[in-house]
């Protein structure tokens, strides 16, 4: 699964988080130095969080990584938030709103790391709220000491609440991890399922499609590509005579035998009821896949003995065809589908 998608607190819309902090940096100098704007950092604070939760402002953060954010989002919310309420006089709830903005940050990024950085963040930010009322730039509803007080209670409590949420935050995403994995290997049985035979376990027509597409764009003269299909002879006898589990079995044998002995970049399949397609790569001659189709006809003429002691036998009428050039796979296919037919026609006629 991937890393959740998380944000800061504050978009580069039309000004960059910077200028926020200046603007709130601004208000509580004017404050401090006895001019009558104790509103304007309430007022433009207020305005800034107000802008980083409207909706389309936090889809836009949200499309962020998480990682590279860091910590700044949270640090230029607490600065709005704790500036707002220092200049309106409340800098006693500072610690439980600064930790509120912080219950966001390790929601989305529920690491030790994360959690630390919010509770220094909190923490710092209300020192400074604290601050700057006992050095007397502001005024406040509540005394230094009882500030101070209420304060470390609520942080006591915050604090606790911060660290559940970072749990709780790790479970789901340990739980949608194994969901996401879950589903993966499902849809990798799935595939497999579509692009295997479930009998003999080679590649079916789905499956053939890439590796024959990549074989027949990778045909040059120095290494050619050439597909051989195979076609049983005598397979419905054995079908009719013996039955279809009996065929399945015989099905299975000519697979391991047209398994048997080719290259790591040969290919195998089956693509019909007694229909087999090989691939071969990196020919140096035409001759070379003429001599393959010979030991394929040799080796499935061989008796097969099934599990019940029955010896029945098939042949094989093969075609190929050879590219020594990119070409269409689709028209190779077909080319060594029909020289196929045309061996099985001559042998009919000889018969």
């Amino acid at each position: 699964m991937a890393a959740p998608r998380a944000a800061g607190w504050v978009a580069d819309v039309a000004w960059p988080p910077g200028v926020a902090l200046v603007i709130a940096a601004l208000g509580l100098f004017a404050r401090w130095a006895g001019l009558d704007v104790h509103l304007v950092p309430a007022v433009v604070g207020g305005f800034l969080l107000g802008v980083q939760g409207a909706p389309r402002v936090r889809v836009h953060t949200d499309d962020r990584g998480a990682t590279s954010w860091g910590p700044w989002p949270l640090v230029v919310s607490c600065v709005l938030i704790g500036t707002v309420l220092t200049s309106l006089g409340l800098g006693v709830v500072v610690p439980g709103a600064c930790a509120t903005a912080g219950v966001y940050g390790v929601l989305t990024v529920p690491t030790p790391r994360r959690l630390l950085e919010t509770v220094a963040c909190v923490v710092a930010v209300s020192g400074l709220a604290f601050g700057v009322q006992a050095l007397g730039w502001v005024g406040g509803v509540v005394g230094v000491l009882p500030g101070l007080l209420i304060g470390t209670a609520l942080l006591s409590f915050f604090v606790p609440v911060l660290n559940n949420v970072a749990e709780f935050s790790r479970r789901a995403q340990a739980t949608a991890d194994a969901l996401e994995a879950e589903r993966r290997e499902h849809v990798e049985v799935l595939e497999r399922a579509a692009a295997h035979d479930t009998l003999t376990g080679l590649l079916g027509r789905r499956g053939l499609e890439a590796p024959l597409a990549r074989a027949a764009a990778a045909a040059s003269p120095e290494a050619m590509t050439a597909v051989l299909y195979v076609d049983l002879d005598g397979f419905k006898a054995v079908n009719d005579t013996h039955g279809h589990s009996a065929g399945d079995e015989l099905l299975t044998v000519v697979a391991a035998r047209l398994s048997r002995g080719r290259r790591a970049g040969d290919v195998v399949a089956r693509t019909g009821g007694d229909e087999f397609v090989l691939v071969l790569t990196g020919l140096t001659d035409a001759a070379q896949a003429t001599a393959v189709a010979a030991g394929v006809r040799h080796d499935l003429s061989q008796d097969v003995v099934l599990g019940d002691g029955t010896v029945v036998s098939v042949g094989a009428s093969t075609g190929v065809a050879v590219a020594s050039h990119p070409c269409d796979p689709d028209e190779l296919l077909s080319e060594a589908d029909e020289a196929m037919y045309a061996e099985k026609r001559r042998s009919t006629r000889s018969a």
